[in-house]
C-alpha cells in the first residue's frame, strides 16, 4: 500500500512536467522529473506500467511516465524491495569495450573513462575479465563515411563505442569478431564515465 501511494505521488508530480521531446535525456532532465538515474532500476519502472491509477492519470494528461522512467533507469541496478534475493553482481564473465580511434574525440565521456578509469577497473577485475580495444572495423563503408564527413556529420571514420558482455570464458579471449556470441551489446553514446565504471564494477566478478 505504501509503495502504491509513493508511486502515485511521484506520478502526480511528473504529470506537471514537460513531455518528452528528445530520445536522449540528461541527468538533470531525469532529476527534474523525480528520477535519480544513478540509483533507478528498470524493474522499478515496470511498477508504473502495472499501476492502473497511474495509467488513468497518464491518459488524462497525455503523458507516458513509464517511458520517461525507462529513459532514466539503469538496467544493471536491482530494486532490493522487489528482488531482495536477486543480485546482478558478477553476472557476466567478460566485457569487451570497443571504440574507433578516429571518432573517439566525439565521445568525451568514454575518452575520459579510458584515460582516467580504465586502470582502476583493470586493477579490480583484471584483463581476464575486461578489455578496451581500438576497433579494427567500421560500422559503415568507406563511401558512406566520406559522404558523412563532407556533410560535416562526422569528423573521422568509425562508429560509436560499444560494450559487449559475455556469460562465459573463451580460450584465447573474446574479440570484436565474436559480437554475435555476446549476450548483451550496449551502444555507449550518451553514457557517463561514472555510470560505465559502476556498471562494470557491478556486473563483472573480481579477478
Amino acid at each position: 500500500m505504501m509503495l502504491s501511494l509513493t508511486l502515485l505521488m511521484v506520478a502526480v508530480a511528473l504529470l506537471q512536467s514537460t513531455p518528452v521531446t528528445a530520445q536522449k535525456v540528461s541527468e538533470n532532465w531525469c532529476l527534474e522529473r523525480g528520477f535519480d538515474p544513478t540509483n533507478l532500476s528498470c524493474d522499478t519502472c515496470r511498477l508504473i506500467d502495472e499501476s492502473t491509477t497511474i495509467q488513468k492519470l497518464q491518459q488524462e494528461q497525455n503523458i507516458n511516465i513509464g517511458e520517461e522512467c525507462r529513459q532514466c533507469c539503469q538496467f544493471h541496478k536491482v530494486n532490493p524491495v522487489l528482488h531482495p534475493e536477486y543480485s546482478l553482481r558478477g553476472k557476466y564473465k567478460f566485457a569487451l569495450l570497443t571504440y574507433n580511434e578516429g571518432s573517439l574525440s566525439q565521445f568525451g565521456e568514454i575518452k575520459d573513462f579510458l584515460e582516467r578509469d580504465l586502470s582502476d577497473v583493470l586493477s579490480f577485475k583484471g584483463e581476464s575479465r575486461f578489455k578496451a580495444v581500438a576497433s579494427t572495423k567500421s560500422s559503415m563503408d568507406a563511401e558512406m563515411r566520406m559522404q558523412m564527413m563532407m556533410m560535416g556529420i562526422m569528423n573521422g571514420g568509425g562508429g560509436q563505442p560499444k560494450l559487449m558482455l559475455f556469460e562465459k570464458h573463451k580460450k584465447g579471449g573474446w574479440s570484436e569478431e565474436d559480437e554475435e556470441e555476446a549476450v548483451e551489446i550496449i551502444k555507449l553514446r550518451g553514457w557517463k564515465r561514472e555510470d560505465l565504471k559502476d556498471m562494470l564494477m557491478t556486473l563483472l566478478p573480481s579477478a
